[in-house]
């Protein structure tokens, strides 16, 4: 199947605010596995192609537009992960979703310093697959709460808000391979084609998921 029948859900979420200055905050993060024929597959296609991700060129290419099969397989498995999130928090789920993804890979002692995808109005989700087994963790850091830490492991498959910051601590090991990516909505296109005045923006290489 290439995914659980059904990921796991982690919530955190505020009390209900009694006065205007009380604290309101929720996050949902989705976890799900792939199963490792997957990602082998994937990480054999992500080491042939290497030299496209050195210097910053992630910025310039969208991993889910390569003509792979397994690119299928993978956006099929995201939209699923997608709309049983929604399922499980009893939201409806976009319809037409669209995705951009670019490998990371890690070499022995780089750190991914905190950072966040898009903070704007029309954030939506992002994700990340290791592809690698790692000693790792991917650190979050959620409102007012601080940072959670999340393990890595092979196969793990994370969807998060695009808001949300994160990180990884410097890699102890030789290499750690993962493939992120951004789900954006329709409507967040959108307007993005409405306003946007740049011709490398990175969202230009969105595809449909």
């Amino acid at each position: 199947m290439g995914v659980g029948s059904m990921g796991e859900l982690k919530e955190w979420r505020s009390d209900h605010p009694n006065n205007y200055f009380a604290p309101r905050f929720q996050v949902h993060m989705w976890f799900d596995e792939i199963e490792h024929t997957i990602i082998d597959d994937v990480i054999e296609w992500v080491k042939e192609n290497e030299d496209v991700y050195a210097n910053d060129r992630w910025e310039h290419y969208n991993i889910f537009s390569w003509n792979y099969p397994t690119v299928k397989r993978l956006k099929e498995l995201i939209k699923r992960s997608y709309e049983e999130l929604c399922a499980k928090i009893g939201i409806h789920a976009e319809e037409n979703i669209w995705i951009r993804g670019w490998v990371y890979p890690m070499k022995k002692g780089m750190q991914l310093k905190r950072h966040y995808h898009a903070l704007h109005e029309n954030s939506f989700l992002s994700g990340n697959i290791c592809l690698t087994e790692n000693n790792t963790t991917t650190d979050y850091d959620l409102p007012y709460l601080g940072w959670v830490t999340t393990e890595n492991s092979k196969g793990r498959m994370t969807l998060f808000p695009s808001s949300l910051p994160h990180g990884v601590d410097k890699l102890e090991e030789e290499e750690r391979y993962s493939l992120a990516f951004d789900l954006i909505t329709e409507q967040g296109m959108d307007f993005f084609r409405s306003n946007n005045q740049s011709k490398t923006d990175p969202l230009l290489l969105a595809v449909k998921l």
